[in-house]
């Protein structure tokens, strides 16, 4: 035994001679320790260790002889590596490492390593989607649902804060691939092809005005690393679901390639039921209406683009992006008339076959210049041209029990879009958290669309209804300018303010030439951010910026939608832009594990656009119209909170909930609209780490709502995911769960006038989709996951 307890201890002391402690203190422009530091030893650009400095700034590691790297990184300041050589024992002493304030820290800074699940930055928060583990397999729609303050309807509507009027990007700017009907684009973009979701409840005047609540900008995958590197994803579920998709970067000296190829077919059954009464001044009847639908096709994205370094400080990008996709969508609903006795006196079958085709081209050209060795002294230029071409072909059949024949319908939809984006950036710093940006854009879109129903008559030719046989053409020009100046007070104060300037030529056409409406406009939109550092663990920011939100296509377009003949959906070529003032109040405090979000926002709109339900009669039946209208004010009072914490190494929560109360003021000829609206949304993630794999259960919430007509009762669902790597890291399985409990319906009730005299309501339920199970496999190229230390850190990138 004792010589046994000898030889266990000459092991162990030989073990431990073989490393040794490396040393050191991090430290700030004011010579004082940085909390929580990210400090990441490499070697041969492998990560050996990573961690967090103490409360003093001060860390130590362990590692063997060698050479090695040590990089730092810490908010608002920029990041630095130092060469260091272990010796083959002892102890490495490297005194301080003083890291540099930031230029600015208003820069907006574009986190690619892989970090927590939501970062906050100084206007904006920043959802890493591959750290969601039920991202995979998704699409935008899906993924942008699981956003904190974001939530998207059953029928693919987004919106953020409880609002719709919520601007979509792509990269920054407007694309092709949203186009006129975001719903539907969002349900083809492929979550295999998204970097991060940047969400921006009030945004500066460096962007766009457009948007009520605020702006979601989607940034797509994009690597720069020297050599080849990549990933490749193949995907299957149930419902029908198929896909494969591949992401792939080659660097060599002064150029770099870089592709997305991502392809997807699935089937979505879905359905609902509504009950539809009426009550007129001499007798009341109904309706009920059984609804089966299964919507599905194939989608394809190729994005492929290139970077050429034309010197160390100048940068030319072309890319280049084809999506086409084929949908082949069926929709089946049953009528059943009552009387008022509620005896049955008709029943209608009504079949719609529908396929859509659609082709987004698209061409990127962008060139950036830094002035010096300051990266910060920047000038960008950007140009990007799309064209989007969408055609929708439709055969309707109707019978009705106890009458001989079909009644068979066409319709007809061909929708063409074109799309030019200037833009130029000139930000030039003044020194140390000062410094003045300027920037100009114009952004040139028309829409033409075509739409044409049809009759089958009793020769077997089809005539055109000339009440739906229609062209309109949306013709939007948009010119801007804007200014924005940031500075300091002493060190804990910081402030930007800018003023953006946007003029609005706007010309609608409907028939060809039968209608024409112009509009031009000119409009200013401040804003105005101040920052206040209690310590470098906590900030306070207060925050104003004004909005516009400009009517779409699809809200000034007379009539855009047909499936179902007793209920149609409208635009109004008389709607006018709404106006938001939104001002926010946020606090956030960062601890070891984690942090901890809390803010007040309010909005105030007017011209609010909203859209009504009216019943009203066609061929002496009465059918329901939705459509536009702008109603006077709407006032907004909210508070979010967002909580980060690693309660343990295999335990990590993530927490959002938000809380809102609107109040809407309005009438439309003679009938109140008018609306108080309390209600909530919110997310809670947890994460275990256990036998080298993920688990994350999520708890999602959409609190009942109210609106000027509708009540509309609450959603709560969970979704479950499992992920494991293997072969040595670069590969990974993902087994996803979303809508666990098949429980994703919208239940509402609806009531509102008919022309003729009286009231209607409704009662309703629709689930556009079923629960969707998810088997992926993820295979990496050079792209191990990166394993960063935990703690504030990871959440770099800005004050807020």
């Amino acid at each position: 035994m004792r010589k046994l307890l000898c030889s266990l201890t000459l092991i162990l002391g030989s073990m431990s001679s073989l490393w040794s402690q490396i040393e050191g203190r991090v430290i700030g422009p004011d010579q004082e320790g940085l909390p929580l530091a990210n400090v990441v030893l490499y070697q041969n650009r492998e990560i050996i260790e990573g961690l967090s400095t103490d409360m003093d700034g001060r860390f130590s590691l362990s590692a063997t002889a060698g050479a090695y790297k040590l990089h730092f990184t810490y908010v608002g300041m920029q990041p630095d590596s130092i060469d260091i050589r272990v010796p083959a024992s002892g102890q490495l002493n490297l005194g301080t490492i003083e890291l540099k304030s930031a230029a600015s820290v208003f820069e907006e800074v574009e986190v690619v390593a892989q970090s927590k699940m939501m970062e906050f930055e100084q206007d904006k928060r920043v959802f890493n989607v591959a750290k969601d583990l039920t991202s995979v397999g998704s699409n935008a729609s899906d993924i942008l649902n699981n956003l904190p303050s974001v939530t998207v309807d059953v029928e693919g509507n987004v919106a953020l804060r409880g609002s719709n009027n919520v601007r979509i990007l792509i990269n920054g700017k407007p694309s092709g691939l949203i186009g006129s009907d975001p719903a539907s684009a969002l349900r083809q973009l492929q979550g295999n092809t998204i970097e991060k979701i940047e969400v921006i409840t009030n945004p500066s005047a460096r962007y766009d005005a457009e948007g009520e609540a605020g702006i979601i900008n989607i940034i797509l995958k994009k690597q720069d690393q020297k050599g080849f590197n990549g990933s490749f994803d193949l995907s299957g579920g149930y419902p029908e679901l198929y896909g494969a998709g591949a992401t792939m970067n080659y660097r060599q000296n002064r150029l770099n390639f870089f592709t997305n190829i991502s392809f997807n077919q699935r089937r979505s059954p879905g359905g609902g039921r509504s009950d539809q009464k009426f009550f007129l001044a001499d007798t009341s009847y109904s309706f009920s209406r059984d609804r089966y639908q299964s919507r599905g096709g194939y989608d394809f994205n190729f994005r492929a683009g290139m970077d050429y370094y034309l010197s160390e400080n100048q940068t030319l990008t072309g890319s280049f992006l084809y999506s086409p996709s084929r949908d082949q969508n069926y929709v089946d609903l049953e009528f059943v008339d009552r009387d008022i006795n509620n005896a049955i006196v008709r029943e209608v079958n009504r079949h719609d076959a529908e396929t859509e085709t659609e082709e987004v081209v698209e061409g990127n050209l962008s060139w950036q210049k830094t002035f010096g060795n300051n990266k910060d002294h920047k000038w960008t230029a950007d140009f990007r041209y799309s064209l989007e071409d969408d055609r929708e072909n439709s055969r309707i059949e109707q019978d009705t029990l106890g009458r001989p024949g079909t009644f068979l319908q066409q319709v007809a939809n061909l929708e063409y879009q074109r799309s030019t984006l200037f833009q130029t950036d000139y930000i030039h710093p003044l020194g140390e958290k000062r410094s003045y940006e300027l920037g100009a854009r114009s952004t040139l879109r028309e829409i033409e669309n075509d739409y044409e129903l049809s009759d089958r008559a009793d020769d077997g030719t089809y005539i055109p209804d000339p009440e739906f046989d229609s062209r309109f053409l949306f013709t939007e020009n948009v010119y801007a300018a804007y200014g924005i100046y940031n500075g300091a007070y002493q060190k804990k104060i910081t402030y930007q303010l800018g003023l953006r300037a946007e003029i609005t030529d706007l010309t609608t056409e409907v028939g060809y030439g039968d209608s024409v409406n112009r509009r031009n406009y000119a409009n200013l939109f401040p804003s105005a951010f101040f920052t206040y550092s209690f310590s470098p663990l906590s900030d306070l920011q207060l925050s104003y910026s004004r909005r516009i939100s400009r009517p779409g296509f699809r809200t000034l377009a007379p009539f855009f939608g047909f499936s179902d003949n007793r209920n149609f959906f409208s635009g109004n070529p008389n709607v006018n832009p709404e106006f938001t003032d939104s001002y926010e109040a946020g606090y956030v405090r960062y601890f070891e594990k984690g942090s901890l979000y809390s803010g007040l926002y309010y909005r105030h709109r007017t011209g609010v656009i909203e859209r009504i339900t009216l019943v009203e009669e066609r061929d002496g039946q009465e059918f329901t119209r939705f459509f536009p209208i702008n109603l006077a004010v709407q006032d907004a009072y909210g508070m979010e909170f967002n909580f980060q914490y690693n309660l343990a190494k295999w335990y990590e929560v993530n927490a959002n909930l938000n809380l809102f109360y609107t109040q809407l003021v309005g009438s439309y000829e003679g009938t109140d609209f008018g609306a108080d609206n309390a209600s909530s949304s919110g997310r809670l993630v947890n994460r275990f780490k256990f036998w080298d794999s993920d688990l994350q259960v999520s708890f999602n919430m959409d609190g009942p709502s109210q609106n000027a007509q509708t009540r509309r009762l609450g959603i709560y669902t969970f979704d479950l995911a499992w992920t494991k790597d293997f072969m040595k890291g670069n590969a990974t399985v993902t087994l996803a769960v979303r809508d666990l409990f098949n429980n994703r319906v919208r239940r509402y009730y609806t009531s509102g006038p008919i022309a003729s005299g009286g009231y209607f309501d409704t009662f309703g339920t629709f689930q556009w989709r079923q629960r969707q199970i998810t088997l992926n496999f993820s295979y990496r190229i050079n792209q191990r996951k990166s394993r960063r230390p935990e703690g504030r850190g990871e959440m770099e990138g800005g004050d807020f």
